[in-house]
């Protein structure tokens, strides 16, 4: 074959794959591998592994403060559902409980207690039930609301274990932006090669390929990251529009970022897990005995002196820890009807993607780009060794033709 077709058909076709290998390494490198491997500084993990930590924290701080909070959720609930929801197993329970109650005062009251004064004390506490719960709902709104850290449950949901799911639904939203980046450098690539084509044409020196492979891989990552988040509004160069691809998916991401942030970050269980955790639960357990503790003295304070036999501070104490533990024990029992309900009441997918469709482009960017923004430097510099590397084999296929 010639030299003349042979170079014509080969520079551009390589440098084309050099400027697709390079990109398509880039890509790679966010997302693999998991663990590092190699040693030294000859040693790579994943970019998304390595700042799981730091990514996820961004992400749950840009999530709090621009997407949801700890009020906003707590607001959205129906407190007449709750109490709804808390009062009708305690209304169940009022009959058991009121014997447990009367036994743990005085053993063999209850049984001793004529059957018509009894059914009246079960009416009476079934009936206050209901105002108890509302009661409870109320005091503890404010106390979930301080302690319901939505950076925090997003932190959680997207690193340490769950890191696998940080990685999974970044490659899922930013999929065409990552596909972007690999096919471009293969076109970004002909076009250097063609001139790399006229250069060689000029000057016929072969070190000149493993220079030009180092442009390509360096200007083709660089350009695609570059076009993927610039520019933010639709511009015109050389009369040809143009819009970064991110910017211009801001709808259709954040439509995609509502589906999955509902679906496997913020939950009405994982903010339920959440508030279960130490030290939260105590805080919330502490304000229960404390709401109920202050219900019982009040309608203690009004029955006392019709109560035949005393009653003592710690069997008082003992009554108000069993009545925490059965209406604890029926907000755990409700749990799947509340997480229900949370899930119709906080529409976690239409607020995140309205909030995130009205962010301002440059707060949009910072969603997917602060994923690697940090080693984007060394993305590049590594595509300008690989292609460096390639335009080496280039220029030694070319000196033995």
């Amino acid at each position: 074959m010639p030299q003349w077709l042979y170079l014509l058909l080969a520079v551009p076709s390589v440098s084309a794959a050099i400027g697709w290998v390079t990109n398509w390494q880039a890509v790679k490198m966010i997302f693999w591998p998991e663990r590092r491997l190699g040693w030294g500084l000859l040693s790579w993990q994943g970019i998304i592994f390595h700042h799981a930590d730091k990514f996820a924290t961004n992400l749950g701080r840009m999530a709090q403060q621009n997407l949801l909070s700890g009020s906003d959720v707590v607001a959205r609930i129906d407190l007449g559902v709750v109490e709804e929801l808390v009062a009708r197993p305690l209304e169940a329970k009022a009959p058991s409980l009121v014997e447990r109650a009367a036994e743990s005062l005085r053993p063999g009251a209850w049984q001793m207690m004529p059957e018509p004064m009894r059914a009246m004390v079960i009416s009476q506490v079934s009936a206050k039930s209901r105002a108890m719960a509302r009661e409870l709902a109320t005091e503890l709104a404010p106390v979930l609301a301080a302690d319901l850290d939505i950076e925090a449950v997003v932190r959680a949901q997207l690193s340490g274990p769950n890191v696998r799911r940080l990685s999974r639904l970044t490659h899922e939203i930013g999929h065409k932006e990552f596909h972007f980046i690999e096919w471009s450098g293969g076109v970004f690539g002909l076009i250097i090669g063609v001139a790399q084509l006229a250069v060689w044409n000029l000057m016929q020196t072969w070190w000149l390929m493993p220079i030009f492979g180092v442009v390509v891989g360096l200007v083709t990552n660089w350009l695609a990251l570059q076009m993927i988040f610039r520019p933010h509004q639709r511009t015109r160069y050389l009369g040809i529009p143009y819009q970064g691809l991110f910017p211009k998916r801001q709808a259709e991401i954040a439509r995609d970022y509502g589906r999955t942030t509902a679906a496997e970050v913020i939950t009405p269980k994982t903010l339920i897990d959440f508030l279960l955790q130490s030290p939260r639960q105590e805080r919330i357990v502490a304000r229960l005995e404390s709401s109920i503790g202050a219900r019982i003295d009040q309608e203690w304070a009004a029955v006392k002196a019709l109560v035949p036999f005393p009653v003592s501070d710690q069997q008082l104490g003992e009554l108000k820890a069993l009545v925490t533990q059965q209406v604890y024990a029926a907000a755990a029992e409700l749990r799947p009807e509340i997480e229900r309900e949370l899930g119709l009441k906080l529409e976690i997918q239409t607020t995140v993607e309205t909030r995130l469709a009205s962010l301002s482009k440059p707060e949009f960017e910072r969603l997917l780009r602060g994923v690697f923004q940090e080693d984007e430097l060394t993305l590049i510099l590594v595509g300008g060794g690989l292609g460096g590397l390639v335009g080496l084999l280039q220029a030694l296929l070319v000196l033995a033709q």
